[in-house]
């Protein structure tokens, strides 16, 4: 019984000896494999790690090589004699801004019409329209009136009536004189002269006010039909820029019939800070600009300063006058107007000639010499500008030459490339 106890104990301890050992192969085995796999992965992150930095490098060199050369123009020996290139050096200059505002162009008060009837009626005729040019005196509209047609015949009859009773007085007053009549009739008949007289030159006022002259008043007689038309004349040379009537159209004193817009001359509305009123003065030049003529200046005279200062924006209003004899400037346009003989704010800056710069869509250019024959765009920004000289803000260093005579030829052979492509 104790043998088979010792036999059963053997094969226990036996059989956890074969246990532990293959649980200890087992676990050396997967630490080994781990072991291995966390090396190879490391030795293979490590392999693609440089791989991938050699390449980052690789394109870091051949992007910062795309990027020095781009903008980069090379021009060859006979390019570079034909273009004749000269260059200029940024430099510090204290120079003072002129005073750029803002204004809008509308028609001077003496150049505008509006033309009414003086009666009520009818419009019969009409002879112009809206963009028509007139000249003054010329008949535009006809218009029936019974209203002119009544104070015609009135007039006529206070005329008769007053020579009438003038003859009557001038007999009275002679048989009064002669003592054959009464001193009473004679009274009388120079009173009703006087009231007659006052009735006709209250009829043909009337009929001035109307439009009539003293020439065609003098013609008017009581056996000659009144016509009842009136006519509509062009007080002033110009162009119609309304004609609010129709044909037919019944219509009174109160009823504008024509607008006329005599625009050979125009005043531009400027609005002047109030801190910058102290450089201007009437009569001083001034040039302005508008969208519509991109590659044109007026030039035109102030002629007034307002009187007083809007207290939202603090500006002054303050008037220009510019000769318009082709019509180019339309009232309602608006204009960036340059003040000369201004100063602005005097202060330093850095300038390169202004024929240096050059405009590529919305942005200002200028060319760097950065070998023979071989020039660098470079975009800058640009501050204030005179007829001479632009001030540089931005993208180029004090000391920096940029090309003058010569530019345009660059900017051409820049576009040219752009469109072409570059060769690598």
């Amino acid at each position: 019984m104790r043998s088979a106890h010792t036999i059963a104990l053997l094969f226990a301890v036996a059989l956890g000896a074969h246990a532990c050992g293959k649980g200890s192969g087992h676990a050396e085995k997967g630490h080994d494999e781990k072991g291995h796999d966390e090396k190879g992965h490391d030795e293979k992150g490590h392999d693609e790690k440089g791989e991938k930095g050699h390449g980052d490098d690789e394109h870091g060199d051949e992007h910062g090589d795309e990027h020095g050369e781009e903008g980069l123009i090379t021009l060859t020996p006979a390019q570079a004699a034909s273009a004749k290139i000269t260059l200029a050096t940024l430099e510090k200059r204290a120079v003072s801004s002129e005073i750029v505002a803002t204004g809008e162009i509308v028609a001077p008060d003496d150049g505008i019409a509006r033309l009414g009837a003086k009666v009520s009626g009818r419009v019969t005729k009409l002879s112009a329209g809206v963009g028509d040019r007139v000249k003054k005196g010329q008949v535009l509209g006809v218009i029936d009136s019974p209203e002119l047609g009544r104070a015609k015949a009135d007039y006529v009859a206070a005329a008769a009536a007053a020579k009438v009773a003038r003859e009557s007085a001038d007999r009275e007053k002679a048989l009064w004189e002669r003592k054959i009549s009464a001193e009473r009739d004679y009274r009388l008949a120079e009173a009703e002269a006087t009231k007659t007289r006052a009735e006709k030159e209250a009829a043909e006022v009337r009929l001035h006010t109307l439009g009539l002259s003293d020439a065609q008043l003098a013609r008017l007689t009581a056996d000659q039909h009144h016509g009842s038309s009136v006519t509509l004349a062009a007080p002033i040379d110009g162009v119609v820029v309304e004609r609010p009537v129709t044909l037919g159209q019944m219509i009174d004193p109160a009823v504008t019939t024509f607008v006329i817009m005599d625009a050979r001359k125009v005043w531009i509305q400027v609005d002047v800070y109030e801190k910058d009123l102290a450089q201007i003065a009437v009569g001083n030049k001034v040039a302005a600009e508008v969208k519509a003529w991109a590659n044109r200046t007026f030039t035109g005279t102030i002629e007034s300063i307002g009187a007083i200062v809007e207290a939202r924006s603090r500006t002054i209003k303050v008037r220009v006058a510019i000769d318009n004899a082709d019509g180019a400037l339309k009232p309602g346009m608006f204009a960036s107007v340059k003040l000369a003989g201004s100063t602005g704010d005097a202060r330093e800056g850095l300038f390169v000639p202004a024929a240096a710069v050059q405009r590529d869509g919305d942005e200002s250019i200028v060319f760097v010499p950065v070998g023979e024959h071989q020039f660098q765009l470079r975009t800058i920004e640009i501050g204030v500008r005179t007829s001479e000289w632009v001030e540089v803000v931005r993208g180029l260093a004090p000391g920096e030459r940029v090309v003058t005579t010569g530019s345009f030829q660059l900017k051409s052979e820049a576009r040219r490339e752009s469109f072409g492509g570059h060769e690598h």
